[in-house]
């Protein structure tokens, strides 16, 4: 709508250039004095007369005003397209975000499921002992509340992943229809997928370049620059010309070439055709300080303007700042949960080795098997957080975002 709106007001604009023509026509009857304008004298009687004529206009000059309000239309409709652009930005960064999100709910979802299956071997095993009595039944149920618990984690992750699919359709505006068809295609993405880490000034630098945040607010200060022009027009004489032609009929006119005759009407109309063309040149001198005021008011807006493209950049750059912070942080998680990982596979193994010879208790080897899970967990959450804040980061800079 706002783009719709714009072009009007361009194509408004842009119309002030034409010439304006009208036509126009009056029939009168007179009874009474009413002058003779064959004659120019008055008569006393009832008679008809008439008129037609068309009148246009033109304005040659008016202080530049209307090329300003053209310029300034245009930058306007510039600025709008921009915000489509922008907006069709964040719906990027929305489906990209959702897609990695349907990615590690993946893998979530894969390793609770791993999780789950290693549990119930673990239960068949124990129950196979405690049949033979070389396992206590309280070691059974701990191991079988284990299970429970790795299963209500499984049904949690296999619902998140079903969300996380949705969500993205939504962004996608997808009928309901298509819905049960919907499917992605998963990639292996590996922390290398990931692009290096820029410094923030470079990538603002080229953000300021390709945003079209930026050049919305750009625009709109060049828009109200010109519309600053425009009103500064309203100072300058202006010069319009106008053309005229008339003619009238009466039904007591006489005609020139034979009184005693009827004079028709159209015979009339073409005999008392009439034409002009006049120029007008207007200069203010004052005008209850409209010019003055419009002035004032363009000039404020330029300001706002002015003030509205810094706190873009400003808020640009605290985004990009944000999201460098945040890939950083989501790297260093990622190191860090890389080596807990290695080392509490390395520990379960150990611990899933004394549990099955009897050396530790349940309680123990499921507190193991939790802790290899919940690293499991937060390496694959930094590294699905570093490859979508870098993605944001190379998007800023212009690049498109490809999985």
């Amino acid at each position: 709508m706002a783009v719709r709106s714009a072009e009007s007001n361009l194509l408004t604009a842009r119309s002030q250039t034409l010439p304006t023509a009208n036509a126009f026509g009056n029939y009168t009857f007179n009874k009474g004095r009413a002058p003779n304008f064959d004659t120019y004298e008055y008569v006393d009687q009832a008679f008809e007369d008439g008129n037609i004529g068309i009148e246009s206009r033109l304005n040659l000059f008016a202080g530049l005003s209307t090329y300003y309000s053209i310029r300034q239309n245009r930058f306007n409709l510039m600025a709008s397209l921009e915000d489509i652009e922008d907006l069709k930005n964040n719906i990027t960064i929305s489906i990209g975000g959702s897609y990695l999100q349907i990615l590690l709910n993946t893998e979530l979802l894969k390793i609770a499921e791993d999780q789950l299956a290693i549990t119930r071997q673990q239960v068949e095993k124990n129950q196979s002992l405690v049949d033979v009595g070389n396992l206590s039944r309280g070691d059974l149920y701990e191991i079988q509340a284990q299970a429970a618990r790795e299963s209500a984690n499984a049904v949690t992750a296999r619902n998140d992943l079903k969300i996380s699919y949705l969500n993205l359709a939504q962004f996608m505006d997808l009928k309901p229809a298509e819905l049960e068809r919907f499917s992605i295609i998963m990639p292996e993405l590996t922390i290398e997928d990931a692009s290096e880490l820029r410094p923030v000034d470079s990538i603002f630098n080229d953000a300021l370049k390709v945003m079209p945040m930026v050049k919305s607010a750009e625009y709109e200060l060049l828009g109200f620059k010109k519309g600053l022009s425009a009103a500064r027009g309203g100072r300058y004489p202006s010069l319009s010309a106008r053309y005229l032609y008339y003619t009238l009929y009466s039904d007591i006119s006489v005609s020139p070439e034979d009184p005693t005759a009827p004079y028709r009407w159209q015979d009339q109309l073409q005999d008392k055709g009439y034409q002009q063309l006049s120029f007008s040149l207007d200069v203010p001198l004052f005008n209850r300080f409209n010019a003055q005021n419009r002035i004032s008011l363009a000039k404020v807006s330029m300001l706002d303007a002015e003030v509205n493209l810094e706190q873009t950049k400003q808020t640009m750059f605290k985004s990009i700042q944000q999201a460098y912070a945040d890939a950083h942080a989501a790297l260093e998680n990622y190191d860090a949960n890389l080596e807990t990982v290695r080392f509490m596979e390395e520990a379960f193994n150990h611990t899933q080795q004394k549990y099955n010879v009897g050396m530790i208790s349940t309680v123990d080897y499921n507190l193991s098997k939790n802790n290899l899970t919940k690293a499991q967990s937060d390496l694959l959450q930094a590294k699905y957080q570093y490859i979508f804040y870098t993605k944001i980061l190379d998007f800023w800079a212009g690049k498109p975002i490809r999985l």
